[in-house]
Order: structure tokens, then sequence, then C-alpha cells
């Protein structure tokens, strides 16, 4: 018979019964990993070159979390330094860690060291070191008892491995056939069979259907005739066994996976692959230990730098450098920025780099004008730091000290300033004088002195290039907290929002209404913009409150817009200024 359906959360009901659910409140969501990850374009000597498009993006863009992950794959160059000093760029305990994650671009062309192995069937493999780089050149492999041991070394000693020959399946034919060879090609593994009167057939197992030797094991006891044993892991991939030709397996043909382990043996040892063609079979010993050469490093191309930042739109990081004074880079780095924090780009950025240390003062603060972008900071001073060896002393061209200033700032909460914190370098061969200082903060220039009393290095003003006078984009520190908001709240909004449907708040099944938009606004402006992140703050001077409510929301159909006509955001005390009225002791008195 008819019953009325009964609506609830869009669902129809027609089972009579108690029902419920639960909704949670709109709640904020995290901050972006981006605010704590710097992007370094630049040269090592070794590692992967970022241009090369042959690599898969892991490698072209690398990911380093330490500097001492960083020097396992670079192992020296000018992207190496700037790496570890962007991980420890303030000797204040705030920043000293530096930003989270470093990605890094390297634009050096540097190729791999490789050695050709012999064979036992006469024939040879490559055997290639895996960073491309001179660090290749410096091992060396040696195979020894019948491919038993593989002993790879280099400038820090020689590891080896025994134990490698070893059985690791068993297949015996115990039919009555005048012969039976066993053949594997690692496509498939077959026998020939001659002379059999008991109906046992040949083998021609594809190895595609018998992924391991677990496998393979099953697959062969089934058939009449024969018997396998597996002799040591049943989860070897069978492809990975050495290829056989003309084994007699009414003897019990053994085969084994020798190639596979020396190979192994090799990549955890030495870093070294061993690139297999044709074939499979094990390396034969050599005479005494085998040098790998050829690995070499070229120096990039100007043109490589722009090439670097047109790959940047798949790159995610909020802080952009390039280790390098390439003004023309430094200008389309700019362009590329700006695009990014527009309405199409969508994607908040902010950069640096700076001056040739050879140029004189007025062409470097020339330079940092040209640029004019509240996007970017331009290192004027050069600063000597310890290289990646720990010990010897480099000075690098301005653009180290943009390095230092972004990963500052990468480190702690984006409402932070560099300025004035302790700098992790061992010297600035240009402490400017009061001239100069006041020269390169109006041109937008970074520069470096010292803290009173021959105190530590600091930076003397987080100015960017911006060439009009405004308080916000002026200041990185304050560029920075304006896009990390703008950033966050067009990310929430998204994620909330975007391709919801508001309803009337009497529609049946309504999950959302124009006045949770409204309730979700308040709550991401009051919780994290005001509480938990910091970046705006109530007026106490006035009394106006860190952002005013009665913000626009106004809708076009399938576009929402908001206008929010105020927020305060915070800022760095950059100037404090005393006035004391002092005046001498004045009086007399009689004992």
């Amino acid at each position: 018979m008819p019953t009325r359906t009964v609506e609830f959360l869009g669902r129809g009901f027609i089972v009579p019964g108690s029902y419920s659910a639960f909704r949670a409140k709109p709640q904020s969501g995290g901050i972006s990993p981006d605010f704590n990850t710097q992007i370094l374009i630049g040269e090592a000597n070794n590692g992967w070159n970022a241009l090369d498009t042959s690599l898969p993006m892991l490698k072209r863009v690398m990911e380093f979390t330490s500097f001492e992950e960083a020097k396992q794959v670079l192992v020296s160059g000018p992207l190496l330094d700037a790496i570890k000093a962007a991980f420890s760029p303030s000797r204040d305990s705030r920043f000293a860690g530096g930003p989270l994650l470093i990605r890094a671009l390297n634009l050096a062309v540097n190729t791999r060291a490789s050695a050709s192995l012999d064979n036992t069937a006469a024939s040879q493999y490559s055997a290639k070191y895996v960073t491309p780089g001179p660090r290749g050149n410096e091992s060396r492999i040696r195979i020894s008892a019948a491919g038993d041991s593989v002993e790879v070394g280099d400038s820090n000693g020689i590891q080896s491995a025994t134990g490698l020959d070893a059985q690791d399946i068993t297949i015996t034919y115990s039919g009555d056939a005048t012969t039976a060879e066993l053949s594997f090609d690692g496509s498939n593994l077959t026998t020939t069979l001659t002379g059999q009167t008991d109906g046992t057939e040949n083998l021609d197992i594809p190895v595609d259907s018998v992924p391991t030797l677990a496998d393979l094991a099953v697959r062969i006891n089934s058939m009449a005739g024969y018997n396998a044993v597996v002799d040591s892991s049943p989860d070897i991939l069978t492809r990975n066994l050495d290829h056989v030709s003309g084994v007699d397996a009414k003897a019990g043909a053994v085969v084994k996976a020798l190639l596979y382990r020396q190979a192994q043996a090799l990549f955890n040892l030495g870093n070294v692959e061993l690139e297999i063609t044709g074939a499979r079979k094990p390396l034969a010993d050599t005479v005494g230990f085998v040098y790998l050469s050829g690995g070499a490093s070229t120096a990039a191309q100007p043109t490589d730098y722009t090439d670097a930042i047109d790959m940047l739109e798949k790159v995610r990081g909020f802080f952009i450098n390039l280790c390098s004074t390439n003004q023309g880079a430094g200008a389309y780095l700019t362009d590329f920025i700006i695009k990014s924090n527009g309405p199409e780009g969508a994607d908040e950025r902010f950069g640096g780099f700076g001056a040739d240390r050879t140029d004189d003062f007025t062409i470097r603060c020339d330079n940092a004008k040209q640029i004019n972008s509240e996007y970017m900071v331009y290192g004027l001073s050069p600063v000597t730091v310890r290289g990646a060896d720990g010990i010897t002393t480099k000075t690098y061209d301005g653009w180290l000290l943009a390095v230092i200033h972004n990963a500052i700032k990468a480190s702690s909460n984006m409402r932070e300033s560099a300025l004035y914190k302790d700098l992790n370098i061992e010297d600035a061969p240009e402490i400017p004088g009061t001239g100069d200082i006041r020269r390169a903060i109006r041109s937008g220039g970074l520069v470096v002195d010292r803290k009173p009393n021959n105190g530590p290095f600091k930076i003397t003003s987080d100015v960017t290039t911006y060439q009009a006078t405004n308080q916000i984009l002026n200041k990185a520190s304050t560029t920075c907290t304006a896009l990390a908001l703008n950033k966050d709240l067009r990310e929430s909004l998204q994620d909330a929002f975007l391709g919801e449907v508001p309803t009337d708040p009497d529609a049946f099944g309504t999950t959302l209404t124009d006045s949770d938009i409204r309730t979700f606004i308040e709550l991401k402006f009051d919780q994290d913009y005001v509480r938990n992140f910091g970046w705006l703050t109530r007026n106490v001077y006035t009394g106006q409150p860190a952002w005013r409510r009665d913000f626009l929301i106004r809708r076009d159909g399938n576009a929402i817009y908001f206008e929010f006509p105020d927020g305060k955001l915070v800022t760095s005390l950059d100037y404090i200024f005393s006035l004391l009225n002092l005046d001498v002791v004045r009086g007399s008195a009689q004992s």
C-alpha cells in the first residue's frame, strides 16, 4: 500500500524508526606547508640536472630536509653552500633551523662515472655511479671468488659483500626421457625432452604467469615427471634468475639469481647501478679493482636559469631564490612571481637574488631599483660562510644574503621579520657606512652591518625592492604576511565551498547555506588570522578591531564575491625613539 516518504538530510525514509546524524561545525584548515618551503636554483658539482626532461621530476627537483642529506647527493658547489646556509640561517634559536624543506634545482650539467664489467658469457655490462658528477670517479669495484664476493671502494674505504653465489631453485626431471635439457631466457622457462615414452611433456612456462619462485615451483610440481625445490627465498622474482641454456634436468638443474645479488650489492655498498642488457649472466671475476671514470661537471649557461624558472609552476614552495647575480634571470623571476601572485596565477610566491660584489655600490643600488617589486628582496652585501666541508670559508655575492633572509622567513611564522636577527655567517667583507646604508635602504637592497659593541652580524632592514612608499609593500615581513593571508583564505574557501550548492535554510537535507559561508569566514579570521597565526591585530591605541566584521558577500549566480573593508596587519618594530628631559642637580642645604 502507498506510504509517506519522509525527508532527512536529503534522503527519503519509509521504514518507521529513529534516525540520527551529527554535523561538525565549519573549521579552518591547516596552514600551508609551502610557507616553510624554500626553492633554490643554482649549480652543484654533483646531482641531477633540473632541465633534463628524460628524468622523473623527483630527480629534476631534489628535496632535502637537512644539509647532511643534501651533501650526500650534491657533494660541493654554490648550490650546496646555499643549502647549508639556508638550513642554519641564524644564531637566534627561533630561526636557527631554517625551512622545513628545501627543493633544489641544479643547473650544472653533470655526467655519470662508469666502467665496463665482464660477465661469464664474455660480454659486458656498464656499471654507473648513480649520482652524476665527479664524485663517481672515486669508486672502484672488484669481483672475486667466482662471483661470490663483491667489493666497492671510494675515498671513505672499501665495503664488501660475500656469500652471493647461492642456489635459488633446483628443478629435476624424473621421467624416462633420454635427455632433458632446461633453459631460461627471461621470458620463458622451458625443457626439451627426447625419447620419452611415459607421457611426460616439455615445459614451457611464461615468466609473467609465475611471478615468484614459489609460484614457479607450484607450477612445475603440477607437471608429471618434474620436481622443483626452492632453495632460497620463495619471494625472489622469477625474472631475476640468471639465464641458462641446455642444463641437464635429469641430474637436477640448479638455477641461481647470482647476477641479481651482485647488482644489489653494487647498489647498496657503493651507489653503483649495473645496466643489464642482453642475457642475464653473472659478473666474472675482475683482475684487481676496476675504477669508474668519466664523471664530470659542466657549468650552467645564463639561459638555463630562465628555463628553470619556467619549471616553477610545477614546483611547490613559497620562497624562491636564485643562487646567481644574473640580472636578466632575476627580472624573469620577478615577472614570474608577479603573475603567480595575481588572481589568475593564484599561487603566492616571494623571491630573491643579489648583486655582484665586484660592481660599484652605486651600480648595485641601481640594480635593486630596477627590480622594483614588493615580491622580491635583493642582496647588496657579500657574506662569508663556511663551505660544505665545514672548514673552508667562502665569500659569496649578495644572492646568498637574500637566501639567508628568506630562510629566516621560512623557518618560522610568516609574520616574523629577518630584521636585526643574529646571522649565522663568518664575516661580512663590506660593512657599509651610514650613508651607504641609507642609500641601500632607499634603493630597496639588503645590507649587513653589526649590532652595537662589535656584536653579531645582522640585516639592517628587511626592505623589498618596491620603489614607491608603502608601509606594507616596502617590508618583506608585512608583504609576506599579506601574501600568506591571501593564500590561506583563498585555499580555505576553495576547499570548503568550491562545487558545493548553498540552499535555503528550510530546504530538506540542506548541508550548506549562505549564512554558513559567513560563519566560516568569521571563524577563519578570529581563530586563525588573529589568534592562531597572529597575522592581524587590534589597534590598542585607537580601539579599532583587527578586522571589520561588516564585510560584503555578493552572489551573482554561480559566482560569489567577498569584500573586506579593513584589516590590521602586524608589523615589526623597526624604529624606536626616546626623548629624555634631563636636568642637573640644583639646590642648597644646611647641615
